[in-house]
């Protein structure tokens, strides 16, 4: 009844009846009630099958199996005007390349001219499928540039008339070769307005044996040299490679251009382990097919960087799995398909974005861009204001950030805001200035030595009723003029309620230069000061000349209901402590003993890199063994020690610069740094500099472990429907055939296929197929 052999060259096609909408809307609104009031599954998912019917020369009736799935279990029915007949068969397999040759009434069919014929398939819940529905009737063999029937061809189209709307199919089912082949590698050959070209641009079938060189079967000559990798005849089609974590193949760079507009790459790959390299050209520079926590990962890269999609279907079970991944330039999308089916589909690049970084790669197959030298990350020498105000105070009794509440901010933009100039609100060395500020358009200028006349006082604040426990006055200043006399100095006074208290008394020149803005946070603590509910803030110049001046901007006032401890934090210059490098290191000092002071640093991104370490120099001066110095980084809710000192003894002077290199777990994505320090005496110092996070950034995934085999890129996007087709062809381990179909080919394109039969050794000569033309469906039945 089946036969997997073929007649002469088909002239007849049939046409499949074509559903009705209405009726695919009542299947799907009776498949919601269905669902919904009966206890019974709905029926089995749609089979995925082509089958194609034809009259042969001879006249018989024929239906092919051309595409899909196996067959098993499935009826026949035949209708000429006699009446209809049906044929069951179970458990009787037709697979791709099967034909069936119809028991029709011939003396009825050479008068009808015509037999309709159905094909159910059978569901495992016995419901039936319709997979072919036409009527069949003979056909002239479409003109083109093969004008003699060809018998016995290897190469055909499903309906045999070689149009735009037809699957290619070539067998091997013709070649008689010269060796006992265990597979047949299919090279397939377009062409169109100019000479025939390869569909692939490297196909690698690893199936000879060869422990220096894999020969590419594209007719391109990408030949592959073997760097360690062990062939083995496990393969999924014949033989394959086996790679171990060190070895690879490496393949010459195999794309016409510099850039890629588009490609499709592919291989079926067999790995229990999570991740490793398939096939890459880098990356960095163009792309890479790899496997990531068990997942699919293909890696672009365009002028918009480098973009990694990942799919969801696992693929490290240590079972074969045919993996493609695809790029399209005119579209910017990226796709990945796991045994023939969409996994995931992204737009990922910028349309109209080639891949490529001008350069022309080797690349490689089981290993990819891997790790790329450790490189800095962030770095510091706590040289700059910014970097010391990326530190901020954490509340030494509970180990959390203290917060905040603002009470006042002015920059006298627009008026004096919560000041008051003067005594009075008026005096000539109390004024708004824009020729200097620190942001905006304006600042506040207080000069000469005229008691409150030369200074600027903030309206009272209630900070008794609220229980606040620390006020933060936080601002800019800077001072100018040519009258400033060492010795010469202004306050940032207090009002507790009953009397002014100087808190801040800031002497010419000490550290400071002329014409430079400084950063200055001073904390009035309750351990320290009585907090009223009137309390006041006054700046004021203590000078001797007109030209004595002082600009102050951006002042805030801040308050918390926290306890703290009074120390001080900041950028320390080299008269408080020698720094390891440059002018300035970062560190505290206070009298707090026996508690302890902290600052945390805002986060620092080290995602994306592994081995991230950690480096900075320590010191510490007049310190002795109740003291001590540490810095941690935050795992989670827990803050984790990078180093401790808990008794650091130097007293009289200051211990040397030492060096700290830390590595960080994995884990951490977000590195967030406290310092963290105890002193007794506003004298004592404790330091860090020149902090630096260095890492490797993971630009790819690390070498293959597993087997690979049939790797092919291609120069174009294959269809979803194409990457299904090969993956039905080659799933049970057979190469008896090879499909294009019909989306991938065009109207007046011809079509050929070198047919190479192997044994595990050798090739045997290549068979050449017929070639088909392409012409258009001209409809009809």
């Amino acid at each position: 009844m089946k036969n997997v052999s073929f007649s002469n060259n088909s002239n007849a096609a049939s046409e499949v009846i074509g559903a009705i909408m209405l009726v695919l809307i009542a299947i799907a609104a009776f498949g919601v009630i269905y669902f919904n009031f009966f206890p019974v599954p709905l029926p089995s998912p749609d089979p995925h099958i082509t089958i194609a019917g034809y009259v042969t020369d001879d006249g018989r009736v024929v239906l092919q199996h051309v595409g899909g799935e196996e067959l098993t279990t499935y009826s026949i029915r035949i209708e000429q005007s006699d009446g209809p007949r049906t044929y069951t068969f179970d458990n009787d397999p037709w697979v791709m390349g099967q034909c069936y040759y119809l028991p029709i009434n011939q003396a009825l069919f050479n008068e009808e001219k015509q037999v309709k014929v159905s094909v159910y398939t059978i569901l495992a819940d016995a419901s039936t499928k319709t997979i072919f529905d036409g009527i069949i009737t003979p056909r002239d063999h479409p003109s083109g540039p093969e004008t003699e029937p060809v018998l016995d061809p290897m190469l055909v189209t499903t309906l045999r008339t070689s149009t735009i709307d037809e699957d290619l199919i070539c067998y091997d089912y013709t070649i008689v070769p010269n060796l006992n082949p265990v597979t047949f590698i299919y090279q397939w050959m377009v062409a169109s307005a100019g000479p025939y070209s390869s569909l692939t641009r490297v196909l690698y079938p690893f199936d000879s044996q060869n422990p220096f060189q894999t020969k590419d079967y594209s007719g391109n000559d990408y030949n592959g040299t073997i760097n360690g990798s062990a062939w083995t005849d496990q393969g999924k089609l014949g033989g394959a490679y086996q790679f171990n974590g060190d070895d690879f193949i490496s393949i010459p760079y195999c794309f016409e251009g510099n850039y890629i507009d588009n490609v499709t790459v592919e291989a079926w790959i067999k790995t229990s382990q999570n991740s490793g390299t398939i096939v890459s050209y880098n990356r960095n520079k163009y792309w890479e097919l790899a496997v990531t926590d068990g997942f699919v990962k293909w890696s672009t890269n365009s002028s918009d960087g480098a973009i990694d999609l990942t799919g969801s279907i696992l693929v490290n079970d240590n079972s074969w799995h045919l993996v493609a991944a695809t790029y399209s330039a005119s579209l910017g999308d990226c796709a990945i398909y796991v045994d023939g089916r969409l996994d995931t589909y992204q737009h990922t690049h910028a349309a109209g974005k080639l891949l490529g970084s001008g350069e022309t790669p080797v690349g490689a197959v089981g290993k990819g861009t891997g790790v790329a030298g450790r490189q800095t990350i962030f770095s510091t020498g706590f040289e700059a204001q910014d970097e010391k105000n990326e530190w901020t105070e954490n509340n030494a009794t509970t180990g959390q950030q203290e917060n905040w509440t603002s009470l006042r901010y002015d920059t006298f933009e627009s008026g004096w805001g919560n000041y008051v100039p003067g005594s009075n609100g008026t005096s000539a060395d109390c004024y708004r200035s824009t020729a200097y500020k620190h942001e905006g358009a304006t600042s506040a200028c207080v000069r000469d030595n005229s008691g409150t006349y030369s200074a600027i006082t903030l309206s009272p604040i209630d900070i008794d009723t609220p229980a606040y426990k620390s006020v933060k006055v936080d601002f800019w200043w800077m001072w100018r003029g040519n009258g400033w006399a060492s010795g010469e100095d202004w306050w940032l006074r207090y009002y507790n309620g009953s009397a002014w208290v100087t808190i801040l008394d800031t002497n010419y020149p000490s550290v400071y230069t002329k014409g430079v803005w400084y950063h200055t946070i001073v904390y009035i603590n309750e351990s320290n000061y009585r907090l009223p509910t009137n309390m006041q803030l006054r700046f004021q110049c203590d000078a001797s000349y007109d030209d004595d001046l002082v600009y102050l901007d951006q002042i805030y006032i801040n308050a918390t209901s926290y306890a703290r401890i009074e120390c001080d934090f900041g950028l320390l210059p080299s008269t408080a402590l020698t720094p390891h490098m440059g002018t300035y290191s970062i560190g505290g000092s206070g009298d707090f003993d026996p508690e302890y002071a902290a600052f945390n640093r805002t986060g620092i991104d080290v995602s994306g890199y592994t081995n991230v370490e950690v480096s900075f120099w320590y010191s510490y001066k007049n310190t002795d063994a109740s003291d001590f110095i540490g810095l941690y980084y935050r795992d989670g809710n827990q803050w984790k020690p990078i180093f401790e000192i808990t008794n650091p003894v130097m007293p009289g002077g200051q211990r040397p610069w030492a060096q700290v290199v830390f590595s960080l777990p994995p884990s951490i994505n977000i590195l967030h740094l406290q310092f963290k320090w105890r002193t007794s005496s506003s004298t004592k110092y404790m330091a860090i500099d020149d902090l630096e996070i260095t890492g490797i950034r993971l630009a790819g995934e690390m070498n293959f472990t597993g087997t690979i085999d049939e790797v092919k890129i291609y120069s174009r996007v294959l269809t979803a429907e194409q990457l299904y087709q090969n993956y039905l062809c080659t799933k049970d381990g057979n190469t008896d055939c090879s499909v294009i179909v019909s989306e991938e080919i065009h109207l007046d394109e011809s079509w050929k296929c070198l047919v190479i039969p192997n044994d595990g050794l050798y090739d045997d000569v290549d068979s050449e197929s017929n070639i088909l033309f392409i012409i258009n469906y001209g409809g009809g039945g």
